[in-house]
């Protein structure tokens, strides 16, 4: 009987490291990838505030050139488009943050948890143990004292129906937890692919937008009308330049980007309202269904 309760113990203390194993590997790599997913959503952020300066930049110069007509143009456009990418990619640091950074974080909390469930797991374990060894010890130094051996196998009986117990419910708990893992890490995973795709495709149109207003500048003229103001012949040109801000260049200029307010950390931005995110939406719920 003793020894194939004892095999049985090895057998339950195998399962026990087994388990303790994997919820050990999960708390590691899950740390891992949040880490190095909390690094790549810093380095967008810093990416985003970067193309905020280029598009300031730009927007500037654009704002001061009195001279070269397209390339004023060319430059407040390209600005506000590649401001524009930038208001996409705030919203690709927002999703990054709380769909996919927060969620793998969250699972320190969950192998916290799993590893104290393991561990009340494995007292009881320790508990059946010890009374077993106690029960081999009463039979062995007392045979005859009858009282005590009922007494030990009652306690013994007591702490295996515990054991059992609890042994069910850690091999339901792990179960659980692998299954969840599996899922989560699923969807994690899925939503950060998706969250590039969205962005990439989105930022690609703008890109192609910026190009072509980059290759809407006139330099033949743009370089007329600098030698006639060199020559002390574009007064009145240089004039009627000014006087046209308020129509045929005024739409390009919407807003200037030293009045837009800078981000914070966390704060969630309004770039979905005003600047038409929902085709970012679009892109992004068409590849879930797309997986579906």
């Amino acid at each position: 009987m003793f020894a194939s309760s004892n095999s049985l113990n090895k057998v339950h203390t195998g399962q026990m490291k087994f388990m303790q194993e994997r919820v050990a590997g999960v708390e590691k790599h899950f740390g891992h990838i949040c880490s190095a997913l909390g690094a790549y959503t810093r380095k967008e952020a810093k990416l985003r505030d970067k193309g905020d300066e280029v598009s300031r930049a730009l927007q500037d110069y654009g704002e001061e050139e009195s001279l070269n007509k397209s390339l004023r143009a060319a430059l407040c456009e390209t600005a506000d488009t590649l401001a524009a990418v930038q208001d996409y990619r705030d919203v690709k640091v927002e999703r990054l943050e709380a769909r996919v950074v927060g969620e793998v974080a969250m699972y320190g909390g969950v192998c916290r948890t799993a590893r104290d469930e393991l561990k009340r797991g494995f007292d009881t374990r320790q508990r059946e143990i010890a009374h077993r060894r106690s029960l081999e010890k009463v039979k062995t130094r007392h045979p005859q004292n009858r009282q005590q051996i009922i007494i030990a196998e009652t306690k013994l009986q007591k702490a295996t129906a515990e054991a059992q117990r609890a042994c069910h419910n850690l091999e339901d708990m792990t179960d659980q937890f692998e299954q969840k893992k599996i899922s989560d890490l699923k969807k994690i995973l899925k939503e950060f692919v998706q969250n590039e795709i969205a962005f990439h495709a989105k930022a690609l149109e703008l890109y192609t937008r910026a190009y072509n207003q980059v290759s809407s500048i006139e330099e033949d003229e743009d370089l007329e009308e600098f030698r006639n103001a060199l020559k002390g012949n574009a007064v009145g040109r240089v004039e009627a330049v000014g006087a046209g801000e308020g129509s045929s260049l005024s739409p390009v200029i919407v807003t200037s980007r030293r009045n837009r307010l800078p981000r914070k950390k966390g704060e969630l931005k309004k770039s979905m309202e005003k600047l038409q995110v929902e085709d970012y939406e679009e892109i992004h719920q068409s590849t879930s269904s797309e997986d579906d």
